[in-house]
């Protein structure tokens, strides 16, 4: 998910991804994944962690963008009752 950089700070990256996680509860999701393109962008990093994001590892050096090497982070979280009961079948 992007958000154009004028929209950048007003709460439209907070309202998307809380809509996203609830939508995604609403129809049985258990996990949800984030892959944060950059370890240096910590607005993004804050973002998902506010909303219960954990980090759940790191891809080093896994891109190349604007001159320079990039991270990518992975953040996971759990929805509704995660892993601790098995799926419906």
């Amino acid at each position: 998910m992007y958000v154009h950089p004028e929209a950048a700070g007003r709460g439209a990256g907070r309202a998307l991804l809380s809509a996203l996680v609830e939508r995604c509860e609403a129809i049985g999701c258990r996990q949800l994944v984030a892959v944060i393109g950059d370890s240096a962008n910590e607005a993004s990093i804050g973002l998902h962690s506010a909303l219960g994001f954990e980090k759940a590892g790191t891809l080093r050096s896994i891109g190349y963008k604007h001159g320079r090497w990039v991270d990518s982070v992975l953040m996971q979280r759990r929805i509704g009752p995660g892993d601790s009961t098995p799926p419906e079948n």
